[in-house]
């Protein structure tokens, strides 16, 4: 059914350039002119949700009715989270800080929230540390995170730096599982899994490896990074690594590690973490978890996120991450 009324939403705050971009680039796969495929992303944005980015990501230039469908489209995704998420609860998500007070018992490393009065307890915090990760508290997709070597500084001048960016929350840096390492080293490679609370039970309904490139910091996907789908039954890596903009890769192209096929260690141990994680807050039923898997404390919580993101963690052709998939879990 035509959802008209999306649809002209839709378009009023569209990114006009971006559908067009988009079109442009699906023309130098399938031939046919960017209008029509610029046309035919617009009836998908109407019939299914979708926005230009799905329609390229998930390639619904080549599927059909059926399998457009069942694509988690960034409509059907905001249905969910308005669904299974009270957002009088959110906040023990967006904000960092919460996030950690709320789940410190899984997060297996020392943090410390900063305020303008807390420079002795920066400096006993950094004493024993020879690096730091501080964090912004209401930034995602990795923006505004930076490592720094305490040595490297005066501690009152890192310190009075940080409270001029905002720069609230710092942590112990994970030291991550050597397996882990032979996918980048540069950052702490995370699994992103989507669970699913419904009453008792805990659905694991979707994952992947994320993996940076570049030597960057950060393994987001949005950064620069690189993703690579999980059998989310086995922790085995099913698909090709790739990135944003779905250019894939059989094998990391810094490192040379092939993805596909790759193992998390300790599987099990990650899922009793996420399944146990989901019941803290259960008011917020669908979850994004970033899990590392730390050399010396196994699985950690790294952050949560209540509004779960489609498009890393789905792959259609696979029935991984779909609509359908989700549904089965709030039967």
């Amino acid at each position: 059914m035509i959802n008209i009324k999306f649809l002209l939403k839709r378009m009023k705050n569209a990114n006009y350039k971006g559908f067009i971009d988009s079109a442009k680039r699906i023309s130098k796969i399938n031939h046919k002119p960017w209008m029509v495929n610029l046309a035919d992303c617009l009836a998908c944005t109407a019939k299914y949700g979708s926005g230009y980015i799905d329609y390229e990501t998930f390639e619904m230039f080549e599927l059909g009715p059926k399998d457009r469908a069942n694509i988690l489209t960034i409509n059907k995704n905001n249905e969910l989270v308005k669904m299974l998420n009270e957002q009088s609860f959110a906040p023990y998500f967006e904000d960092k800080a919460k996030f950690n007070e709320k789940f410190d018992k899984y997060l297996k490393r020392e943090w410390l929230y900063l305020n303008e009065n807390s420079l002795e307890d920066f400096k006993a915090f950094i004493k024993d540390k020879e690096i730091i990760i501080a964090k912004p508290l209401d930034q995602c997709c990795g923006r505004g995170i930076d490592i720094y070597s305490v040595n490297d500084y005066d501690a009152e001048a890192l310190f009075n730096s940080l409270i001029s960016q905002k720069a609230y929350l710092i942590e112990e840096v994970v030291k991550q599982h050597p397996i882990m390492d032979t996918l980048s080293a540069s950052s702490v490679n995370t699994i992103r899994i989507i669970t699913i609370l419904n009453g008792e039970n805990v659905t694991l309904v979707a994952g992947c490896v994320r993996m940076s490139r570049n030597g960057n910091v950060v393994d987001n996907f949005n950064s620069g990074g690189l993703s690579g789908i999980l059998n989310i039954n086995t922790g085995k890596i099913v698909t090709d690594g790739y990135d944003k903009f779905r250019s894939t890769f059989k094998k990391h192209p810094d490192i040379g590690t092939i993805i596909n096929g790759f193992e998390v260690p300790m599987w099990d141990d990650v899922v009793n973490l996420v399944v146990e994680a989901a019941k803290v807050v259960p008011q917020i039923r669908y979850v994004g978890w970033d899990v590392a898997i730390s050399n010396k404390y196994g699985p950690l919580l790294i952050e949560g996120n209540s509004y779960p993101g489609q498009d890393v963690t789905q792959y259609p052709k696979l029935n991984l991450g779909t609509y359908s998939v989700m549904m089965d879990a709030i039967k």
